[in-house]
């Protein structure tokens, strides 16, 4: 073999190694912090019943959003509700209709004036659901929130860095 050949072969190897090696590295989200599965797993979190099902007495008052957290990596779906009642009334209604689809409270002692946070198993992965309200948002006054507009939200990640 020449030397000519084998600084070639050498060459070679190296583009194909950088090449395989800047492949997983997009792939894995190292540029985004997402992998390609959480940027699809966001688009099936955004599919879920709880986000598109009516409650009885709620409204969309917006529309639904999902996509990947690109510093901490974690998919997420959301959707913003107004409900006409109080917010027990919407802590009561979505409690009820995340017990009726799996949910279980994260913390079944916690206040029922904090957001709320529910968990559930899907292929695997434990996916949150969090609910919270727009007034606690909008503290200080900054935009008049009725008291039962509100949103849920779930997150999911394949490499459990998700949270409520």
């Amino acid at each position: 073999m020449t030397k000519h050949s084998r600084r070639t072969g050498a060459l070679v190897w190296l583009v194909v190694a950088a090449a395989l090696f800047g492949g997983a590295w997009v792939t894995t989200g190292a540029f985004t912090g997402c992998t390609l599965r959480d940027a699809r797993l966001a688009d099936e979190l955004a599919e879920d019943p709880i986000l598109n099902d009516a409650r009885p007495g709620t409204t969309r008052a917006g529309d639904a959003y999902s996509g990947c957290d690109g510093d901490d990596g974690f998919a997420y779906a959301g959707r913003e509700f107004g409900h006409p009642g109080s917010r027990e009334d919407v802590i009561a209604s979505v409690r009820s209709a995340a017990a009726g689809n799996g949910w279980l409270p994260e913390k079944p002692d916690a206040p029922a004036s904090r957001s709320l946070c529910f968990t559930r198993t899907r292929d695997g992965l434990t996916v949150h659901l969090s609910l919270s309200f727009a007034d606690a948002a909008a503290a200080g006054g900054v935009r008049s929130v009725p008291a039962g507009e509100h949103t849920l939200e779930l997150t999911a990640s394949h490499d459990g860095a998700a949270w409520c």
